[in-house]
C-alpha cells in the first residue's frame, strides 16, 4: 500500500486578475440594487397576504411568484461578476422556469380534483428544503464549469465553487443575524431614555424586508471580493471535521462487527433502522469527503486520516445494504407510502456513494492514486441527485401519486383487508391523488367488498369517522394470539358481545386488530386473569381482564411495559407474579372510587 504522498493530475484553473476598484465598486452597485429590488418585492408579496388581495389570493400564481422573488435573486446576486453575462442569462432563466413550474405543481398536487381549496394555499416544506439543495448543487456545478469554459468541469473547479457558495450563503445568513441583532440592540436603548423611533421602525414589513435583502447582497459581495477569508474558512471547517472521520470510523467498526452477536432483531425493533443507518452513512459521506478535500496533492492526508477513508468506504456498504433490506421488509409488509418513496429515493443515492467509495477504497490497494474513484463519484452522484429531486418534485415520480396507486393495488389485489386498510391516509397524505382515489373507490366495484370498501371510502373523503364493523366470533379469536401457544381464548370471552363493554381493548371490538393475550393470577385468588397486550418493545400497553361471578369479562386494570425484552419474555413463559411492595386505598371523591396505581415497579431499573 502507498504511503507517500502521491500526485494528482488537476485541471489548472487560468488565475483571473483582480478587479479593478472601479469595476468593484459597480458590481457593489448591481448587487445592492438586486437586493433592494428582491426586498420590494417581496414586500409587495406580503402586502397581498393580509387583505388576501392578489396575487395572495391564488396561490397558482403567489406560489412561482414567491418561489422565484426568494431564490433567483439570491442566484444572481452570487453569481455577477464571476459568471459570464451569457451563462448567468439563461441559467437565471431556466430557474425561473423551473421553480415557477415546481412550485404551481406542489400547488396543484394539494388541491382535490374538483379544483375546490381542498389543500394548502402555502407550498409543501419539503418542496423549499429541497430546493435549496438541488440549487446549491445546479448552481455549484454551473459556476465551476463557467469558469473553466467546459461542461464538465474538473473537480477541483466544482469542489472550489461549493465551498465558496456554501461559505458565503452561511456568512450571509449569520450576518443578518448579527445585523437584526444590533437593531434591536439599538431600539432597546434607545427605548431606556423614552425614544421609540427606531423600534417603530424596524418593526415595519417596508423597513425590513429590503434591509434583510440589503444586508444579504453586501455579505456576499464582501465574502466574493475577499476570496482568502473564504479560503482560510473552509480549511478550517474542513481541517477540524477531518479529524472526526476515524472516530467516526470506529464507531462503525464496533456497531458492524456487534451485529452478528446481537442480531438485526433490536434494530428492527427501533422502527426506524433505516433512517438511522442513512444518517450514519450521511456522516460518513462527509467525513470522507472533508479528509480527501480536492484530492490534490497539497492536501495530501496523514496516514491515519488516509486508512480511516479507505475503511469508512468500505463500511458505507453494509450501512446501506442494511438500511435497504429494513425498507423492503417494511414495503413487503405495509407496501408503499410517501414517506418509504422518498426513503427509496436517498437509499438509492447512499448506494452511489456506498459502491462509488468502496471502489475507490479497493483501487487504493494497488499502488498509485489514493481513492483515485471519489472525484468521479461525487460529480456522478450530484447529477444523480438532480435527477432524483426533479422526478420527485413532478408528476413522474411523485411521491403521493406512486403511494397512492400502490395502496389501492394492494386494496384491489385483496393483499390488505377493507378493515384494515388506511382509507384517511390516501387523504391526509395522497393530496389530489388520494382523493382522486377515495371517489374512485366510492364508486367501483370490488366483489363482495364492495359495500364495505365504498362506505368507508366515502367517510373518508367526506371526513367522517370511519366505520370499521362488528367482529364476528372468528375474528376475535384471529385477533387475539395467546401464549403459550398450547393454550387458547376462554369461550366465555369468545362468546362475549364486546360492544357493550366499556374500556374493551381493540382486538375485542374491531374485526382485525391484533394483540397478544396471556395468563396470569394477578389478584392471588387462585383464578388467572387474562392480559391482553397492543404495542411492541420496550412500551407496550396491557389491558386486565377478569372474569365476574356473572360470568361476563371486564376491564379491571392496565399494565405497560418499559424495558426492552420484556414482551419477548413473557411470550418465553419467563414471567411470574409476586405481592406487592405496597398497598394502597382507594381514594373516594364524589362516591367515585380512585383507585392509585403503585409506582414501586417504576423504580426497579431495566436489566442491561
Amino acid at each position: 500500500m502507498p504511503d507517500e504522498p502521491v500526485t494528482v493530475e488537476t485541471v489548472a484553473v487560468p488565475a483571473a486578475d483582480p478587479p479593478k476598484a472601479s469595476d468593484q465598486q459597480a458590481l457593489a452597485v448591481r448587487r445592492l440594487i438586486a437586493g433592494a429590488l428582491q426586498g420590494i418585492v417581496l414586500y409587495l408579496l406580503y402586502l397581498s397576504t393580509e387583505p388576501k388581495t392578489w396575487p395572495a389570493s391564488d396561490p397558482y400564481w403567489m406560489a412561482p411568484l414567491l418561489m422565484v422573488s426568494v431564490f433567483v435573486p439570491l442566484l444572481y446576486i452570487q453569481a455577477a461578476g464571476t459568471m459570464r453575462a451569457r451563462t448567468l442569462a439563461i441559467w437565471t432563466a431556466a430557474a425561473m422556469a423551473l421553480l415557477a413550474g415546481l412550485a404551481w405543481y406542489d400547488i396543484w398536487r394539494q388541491w382535490d380534483p374538483a379544483g375546490t381549496v381542498g389543500g394548502d394555499d402555502a407550498m409543501t416544506f419539503a418542496l423549499v428544503a429541497f430546493t435549496i439543495v438541488g440549487l446549491f448543487i445546479a448552481h455549484s456545478l454551473i459556476a465551476a464549469g463557467d469558469a473553466e469554459r467546459k461542461y464538465i468541469a474538473s473537480y477541483a473547479g466544482y469542489f472550489d465553487a461549493a465551498w465558496k457558495l456554501g461559505v458565503q450563503l452561511a456568512l450571509a445568513f449569520a450576518f443578518v443575524g448579527v445585523f437584526w441583532g444590533v437593531l434591536w440592540l439599538g431600539a432597546t436603548l434607545f427605548n431606556l431614555i423614552g425614544l421609540k423611533f427606531l423600534e417603530t421602525l424596524i418593526t415595519k414589513s417596508w423597513f425590513a424586508f429590503p434591509a434583510t435583502t440589503l444586508a444579504i447582497a453586501a455579505s456576499i459581495h464582501v465574502t466574493d471580493v475577499r476570496a482568502k477569508l473564504v479560503a482560510g474558512i473552509r480549511t478550517v471547517v474542513l481541517t477540524l471535521l477531518s479529524w472526526l472521520l476515524p472516530l467516526m470510523t470506529l464507531i462503525a467498526i464496533g456497531f458492524t462487527l456487534s451485529l452478528p452477536f446481537t442480531g438485526l432483531t433490536p434494530l428492527w425493533a427501533t422502527k426506524s433502522a433505516a433512517s438511522i443507518l442513512l444518517t450514519a452513512a450521511a456522516v460518513l459521506v462527509i467525513l470522507i469527503n472533508a479528509a480527501f478535500q480536492d484530492g490534490a496533492p497539497e492536501h495530501n492526508r496523514p496516514v491515519v486520516l488516509r486508512y480511516a477513508e479507505l475503511i469508512a468506504a468500505l463500511i458505507l456498504v453494509p450501512f446501506v445494504l442494511i438500511a435497504t433490506y429494513a425498507l423492503w421488509l417494511r414495503v413487503a409488509q405495509y407496501g408503499w407510502t410517501v414517506e418509504r418513496i422518498a426513503t427509496a429515493a436517498t437509499i438509492l443515492i447512499a448506494l452511489c456513494y456506498a459502491f462509488g467509495y468502496a471502489a475507490a477504497a479497493l483501487l487504493s490497494l494497488r499502488a498509485g492514486t489514493w481513492m483515485p474513484v471519489v472525484a468521479r463519484v461525487n460529480v456522478v452522484t450530484a447529477f444523480v441527485v438532480l435527477g432524483v429531486l426533479l422526478t420527485m418534485f413532478t408528476p413522474l415520480g411523485d411521491p403521493a401519486r406512486l403511494a397512492v396507486n400502490a395502496q389501492v393495488a394492494r386494496l384491489k389485489g385483496g393483499k390488505v383487508n377493507p378493515a384494515t386498510f388506511d382509507f384517511a391516509y390516501l387523504k391526509a397524505e395522497g393530496g389530489r391523488y388520494g382523493r382522486k382515489a377515495l371517489g374512485d373507490l366510492a364508486k367501483g366495484e370490488f366483489g363482495g367488498s364492495t359495500a364495505a370498501i365504498r362506505k368507508m371510502a366515502a367517510a373518508a373523503l367526506a371526513g367522517t369517522p370511519i366505520p370499521v364493523g362488528t367482529p364476528t366470533k372468528s375474528d376475535i379469536v384471529h385477533n387475539v394470539h395467546i401464549y403459550p401457544t398450547t393454550r387458547a381464548l376462554p369461550r366465555t370471552m369468545i362468546d362475549q358481545d364486546w360492544q357493550k363493554t366499556a374500556g374493551a381493548p381493540a382486538c375485542l371490538t374491531q374485526p382485525v386488530s391484533p394483540c397478544d393475550g396471556f395468563f396470569a393470577d394477578l389478584t392471588g385468588d387462585g383464578n388467572e386473569e387474562i392480559v391482553l397486550v397492543t404495542g411492541a418493545d420496550p412500551y407496550w400497553y396491557g389491558t386486565v381482564l377478569m372474569l365476574g361471578s356473572d360470568k361476563r369479562w371486564k376491564p379491571v386494570a392496565s399494565i405497560n411495559g418499559r424495558c426492552a425484552g420484556m414482551l419477548d419474555a413473557i411470550k418465553r413463559g419467563k414471567a411470574a407474579t409476586a405481592l406487592p411492595l405496597t398497598v394502597w386505598r382507594d381514594w373516594v371523591v364524589l362516591g367515585v372510587h380512585l383507585r392509585p396505581e403503585p409506582i414501586a415497579g417504576d423504580l426497579t431499573p431495566c436489566p442491561t
